[in-house]
């Protein structure tokens, strides 16, 4: 049985930029802010929030706590009160960090991939501590109404993204009943097709092949991966525009390429690697490869931050398979941590899943209502502001 869901947000977007002298340093020119919003659990289907994906929501790269060997306090910027930091906790210019006298603590910059040492027993900016970000582009984004078919082989990537390399991995959605598929990239002079079969290609549900790079993909040429069926479906039925994908423009490969040096380069957790890259790669559009550096981690390797992350980036690219999972599971995970912003930020997204299926509208406005309530807890004015404005749309 199909079922709808409708929902308007309003989100942060950002212009394509071309290869500028900031691009050349390695430093990252692209901010936003990514709202969490997606379908219910049958209903995964959403359109982009532009035709022209380098105009889609992306998501913020963070500066974030990496080490600490003690008592580490941090002020929003606004707020009256220090509170202590939690596990790789997320800090914004013009907050206020304070480590307690003897400690060590470090933050890894998101503009230029560097950590850095922060001062014991003084308050310092982190303006004062990181390089600035440029200013925040505001853009308004309205998805479209979506469906669920299991029959449609729906394209999971390349989708709404650039890629850095010319051999990008295929992946789509397995359709039921279908035995055999017809793989098709098509752009410019180009008309790749091959065919498939299930039980090669397939596995818990997700198809995939790799593009053999020949004949070779073009920069400045707008591809789109096409999936047909044996049983007379095929992707394009969902209806979706914007969906395709270009190669990225070598002088930003080039400033990413320096960047994630910089991050793998330091020592690290797993999982704050994976974020920090993943940041960096939604950054430059490249999505995909955002998408897959997170799913890339162990199951106890994923934080609260990494299931929200994946929500956001799936919501990004207007596919969204059972996002509420992602958000619970963050709700789940920054409880046991107690760590109150991941379980504001994990509130906000159910509430916002729950309101979009559009029979449980009042249980999705307490959850918001509640989501709200932890950000004033946490003097979060910036949050409190923003939810509080959905709060007035949806009234």
């Amino acid at each position: 049985m199909q079922k709808q869901c409708i929902q308007t947000a309003k989100i942060v977007g950002a212009h394509r930029r071309a290869p500028s002298p900031l691009a050349k340093m390695g430093r990252v020119s692209l901010t936003l802010i990514v709202a969490f919003l997606s379908c219910g659990s049958d209903s995964f289907l959403m359109q982009p929030a532009n035709a022209n994906p380098y105009n889609a929501a992306i998501a913020q790269a963070k500066n974030r706590i990496v080490e600490k060997t003690g008592t580490v306090e941090f002020k929003r910027a606004g707020a009256s009160r220090f509170r202590p930091v939690s596990q790789y906790t997320e800090l914004r210019p013009g907050d206020i960090i304070k480590p307690a006298s003897g400690v060590r603590a470090r933050i890894l910059c998101a503009v230029d991939g560097k950590t850095r040492s922060i001062p014991a027993g003084v308050s310092t900016g982190v303006n004062g501590i990181c390089p600035p970000r440029p200013t925040e582009v505001d853009g308004i984004s309205t998805p479209r109404r979506g469906d669920e078919d299991s029959h449609i082989p729906y394209i999971i990537s390349p989708r709404a993204t650039a890629i850095i390399t010319d051999q990008p991995t295929l992946r789509w959605h397995e359709a039921a009943n279908a035995q055999r598929f017809t793989v098709i990239v098509r752009g410019r002079d180009l008309n790749w097709t091959e065919n498939y079969s299930r039980e090669d290609v397939c596995v818990n549900g997700i198809c995939e092949v790799v593009y053999p790079g020949d004949p070779p993909l073009q920069l400045e040429t707008k591809y789109k991966l096409v999936v047909k069926t044996d049983t007379d479906r095929k992707s394009t039925e969902e209806g979706s525009v914007g969906v395709g994908f270009d190669l990225i423009d070598p002088e930003n490969a080039e400033a990413v390429q320096e960047i994630v040096q910089r991050i793998e380069a330091e020592d690290l957790p797993n999982d704050v690697r994976a974020l920090a890259l993943a940041e960096l790669y939604a950054e430059y559009n490249l999505n995909a490869k955002a998408i897959e550096t997170l799913e890339a981690l162990e199951t106890e390797e994923k934080s609260a931050s990494v299931y929200r992350w994946l929500g956001d980036l799936y919501w990004r690219i207007g596919f969204i398979l059972t996002p509420e999972t992602h958000y619970l599971k963050a709700l789940e995970l920054a409880k046991a941590a107690e760590n109150l912003d991941e379980v504001a930020a994990a509130t906000a997204g159910l509430g916002e899943v729950t309101y979009a299926r559009g029979y449980h509208r009042e249980e999705g406005v307490a959850l918001l209502e509640e989501a709200k309530a932890i950000y004033e807890q946490l003097e979060d004015q910036q949050q409190v502001n923003k939810v509080a404005e959905r709060l007035a749309e949806l009234s």
